[in-house]
């Protein structure tokens, strides 16, 4: 029989994602329950493969038929080994071999890979990516993830490290950042950092929709109330947008000038906000980034939205589907 499926994983902080799909990417069977992530490793990756075995069994299919499994995670983690090192949403991940368990408890060989690699792979195979060949992808939420595609392949850099977009440091004297350093892009922009900056302007500027969005209680303001209020016309809230585009231009013009790349996509708060963050966005890079490597990238939101995860763990496959029948044989 034709090994003709692919089991994806999606391992998050607080979810766990088990999909299967054909070849294509067409996700015929998914699969979701918390983490749980303070239970530790052992708890996370036994609730993966009783998912896993699950949707098999409720979809009649036997391991016989599945060409490969691909586990979309949070990093730092080796690519080669598929061993997990310390990721911050997962307490407990120190060196877990996540791949060799995978293979071993579900017979099937796995690619493990950083989630936002892998989700860079799945928007150049299914999203704004398609028809590019250099491509640069930033997530822009809890953090400010990225990775690099180049004709087709992820670029890891030497040793799994690449693509870490929202550590350029842009501000060194600037606001903390969870890494550890000061005035990352992501302490910067991500959604905690939007949220930090409006609650300071907000003491300064009581009249603003941002704090009636939040029920008047400034602790409780969040990134997606800024960007609500500014679609609603908001002075404050326009301008904490168009400095963040202002912010995000230039980590992104940064990445232009040495990537040259021919698309940037990036996700959630800037599809969320749309036109109101991405033109600040392209004016701030058409100003700051060499002329001809400007002239070459598009900026576009991203297209995959909650499928990216599913996506993501899927295309690891079927890029590596050649090396994985090979394999077999």
């Amino acid at each position: 029989m034709e090994r003709d499926l692919i089991l994806g994983m999606d391992i998050g902080g607080t979810k766990l994602a088990v999909v299967l799909s054909d070849l294509k990417g067409n996700i015929l069977r998914k699969v979701r329950e918390p983490t749980e992530a303070e239970k530790g490793p052992d708890h996370v990756i036994s609730k993966l493969i009783r998912m896993s075995r699950r949707l098999m069994e409720e979809a009649g299919v036997t391991a016989d038929r599945i060409v490969g499994v691909g586990v979309s995670c949070g990093g730092p983690l080796d690519t080669k080994t598929g061993i997990v090192y310390s990721p911050p949403n997962l307490p407990g991940w120190d060196a877990v071999p996540l791949k060799s368990i995978v293979e071993s408890e579900l017979g099937l060989p796995a690619i493990v890979e950083n989630d936002a690699n892998a989700g860079a792979l799945a928007e150049w195979m299914f999203g704004a990516g398609r028809g590019y060949s250099y491509v640069v992808y930033m997530t822009m939420g809890t953090g400010i993830g990225g990775g690099i595609v180049i004709d087709g392949k992820i670029y890891h850099g030497a040793n799994d490290t690449a693509g870490e977009v929202g550590h350029q440091i842009l501000l060194p004297d600037g606001p903390p950042c969870g890494c550890g350093k000061r005035g990352c892009l992501e302490a910067l922009c991500s959604g905690p950092a939007i949220a930090r900056r409006a609650r300071e302007a907000v003491k300064s500027n009581p009249d603003t929709l941002i704090l009636e969005l939040a029920g008047g209680r400034i602790e409780e303001v969040k990134s997606e109330h800024v960007v609500e209020a500014a679609k609603k016309g908001d002075k404050l809230a326009l301008k904490l947008i168009e400095e963040t585009g202002w912010y995000m231009g230039w980590g992104i013009a940064n990445m232009v000038n040495i990537l040259n790349p021919e698309v940037v996509i990036i996700g959630t708060i800037a599809v969320a906000a749309g036109d109101l963050l991405l033109e600040p966005i392209r004016r701030t890079v058409r100003r700051m980034a060499m002329e001809r490597a400007a002239s070459a990238v598009k900026i576009l939101p991203a297209q995959l939205g909650e499928y990216v995860g599913d996506l993501a763990a899927v295309s690891l496959v079927i890029s590596n589907l050649d090396q994985l029948r090979e394999a077999e044989r």
